[in-house]
């Protein structure tokens, strides 16, 4: 109770965070289709004893689920089911819980992290993650997304407790080791933060830490692994999915995103031969692209960092919205989506200026998200692994802005540019697109 009537901000906020997401998830009630579809058919099949495949009625050696995002989520929505029954009412109560607990906790780290301000920093961040119109948008579908940018959060929260306290426990070293194996088990990307996390440990000669984090992670990861060995017959740390973007991303028909009509290699190559000789497939496909055509794979990998950091690629163009209501939510995404990318950028090149460990640590981390999604594809909700970070160091710029720091009006200025730039050559390079969207709205 005290802690609540100190943060009534912070109350505000979270509850505001809960109630529109929950709001969201039951005006809408938006379907499952498409990959929200297959978590959907995967749930069941294994809540009614067919195991983690898509179709029940198809061997593992032809079923697409090896190519989806997981296996986490799909058991997410297993252990809800088993529960609830197939019903997606709790999905969504669940998921707009998580979505304010994302919030609460980026507030949490923040006051950690920061010796200065850090409730202040923290109220930005909750407010900028917590209020985004895109983030609520996908708390209210059955995505991968709300789960996994919980679970890096909450792996975040453990990180900082471990770095910035007095004494870390064993079993919290576990537990941190787990919970970042979970988050990569949802969405294999995060894996890249391991690395990270193990050297900034050793910097600190926490070396007992060190290992029983690298337990937890193994524990956790062993009974999938070990699984796909028996399934597959070979070393799959989650699914197929990296394997199957590094083919679809890398063609001549390639735009820089996934194919979204017009022939599909890997959807030919599995049709005769299955998915179990897809990961040295694609490998061999990806490297024959690369050496074959050089100058394509880097105007791919251009198109793509245009892509991930244009401001003109706001949500709200889904098959659910039309109207009056698409153009609201396509105003507030793209403008919430400029504050937060200049915000969390100016406030990312401000922290590096510190020259402290874990600030530096958190912008690399971040940017492991186009790190990865650079030679494979770029969606608009593909970044949103970037937006717990840009959070962070978008409530320390705003910090920064009203203290009246040096430097400030150059490096957010800067940073404007930049985007504006990255956003104008989108628009040219992706001028159809843009009029098409545009056509739905008006």
């Amino acid at each position: 109770m005290n802690f609540i009537s100190n943060n009534k901000i912070l109350v505000v906020i979270i509850g505001a965070s809960f109630l529109l997401s929950l709001g969201y998830s039951f005006w809408y009630r938006i379907p499952p289709l498409v990959d929200a579809g297959a978590y959907d058919a995967i749930a069941v099949n294994i809540t009614d004893g067919f195991g983690f495949r898509e179709v029940r009625t198809r061997s593992y050696q032809f079923d697409p689920s090896i190519i989806r995002a997981g296996p986490g989520y799909e058991f997410f929505l297993a252990g809800l089911y088993v529960v609830f029954g197939h019903r997606y009412e709790p999905v969504w109560v669940l998921q707009a819980i998580l979505h304010a607990l994302s919030a609460l906790l980026l507030f949490l780290i923040c006051r950690k992290i920061f010796p200065e301000q850090g409730g202040v920093i923290g109220l930005f961040a909750a407010g900028l993650f917590g209020l985004h119109p895109d983030l609520i948008e996908i708390s209210a579908m059955l995505m991968t997304e709300t789960l996994y940018l919980f679970l890096i959060i909450l792996a975040l929260w453990f990180f900082a407790e471990i770095v910035f306290g007095k004494k870390s426990s064993w079993w919290q070293s576990i537990i941190f080791g787990m919970v970042t194996s979970v988050a990569i088990l949802t969405r294999p990307p995060v894996v890249l933060f391991v690395p990270g996390i193990i050297a900034v440990l050793l910097y600190q000669k926490k070396y007992r830490t060190a290992w029983f984090f690298l337990l937890g992670l193994a524990a956790a990861f062993s009974p999938w692994v070990v699984r796909n060995y028996f399934v597959y017959h070979q070393f799959i740390l989650t699914t197929l999915v990296g394997s199957y973007n590094l083919w679809v991303g890398n063609t001549l028909l390639s735009i820089g995103g996934q194919i979204s009509g017009g022939p599909n290699p890997v959807d030919a190559y599995t049709s005769v031969y299955g998915f179990f000789d897809l990961k040295s497939k694609a490998s061999r496909e990806f490297f024959v692209f690369i050496f074959g055509y050089p100058l394509v794979f880097l105007k791919l990998c251009a198109l793509r960092f245009i892509r991930f950091f244009s401001l003109i690629r706001p949500m709200g163009f889904w098959f659910y919205q039309s109207g009056l209501g698409q153009v609201v939510f396509v105003a507030s995404s793209a403008l919430s989506q400029a504050v937060l990318f200049i915000t969390g950028f100016s406030g990312s090149l401000l922290a590096l200026r510190e020259k402290k460990i874990f600030y530096t640590l958190l912008v690399i981390l971040a940017f492991t998200s186009p790190l990865v999604l650079l030679p494979t594809v770029v969606e608009s909700r593909y970044r949103f692994q970037i937006y717990p970070f840009l959070a962070i160091f978008g409530g320390y710029y705003l910090l920064a802005f009203l203290r009246k720091d040096i430097g400030r009006w150059k490096i957010g200025g800067a940073v404007v540019a930049g985007l504006i730039l990255i956003s104008l050559a989108d628009a040219f390079v992706y001028w159809p697109t843009v009029v098409g969207h545009l056509r739905l709205l008006f």
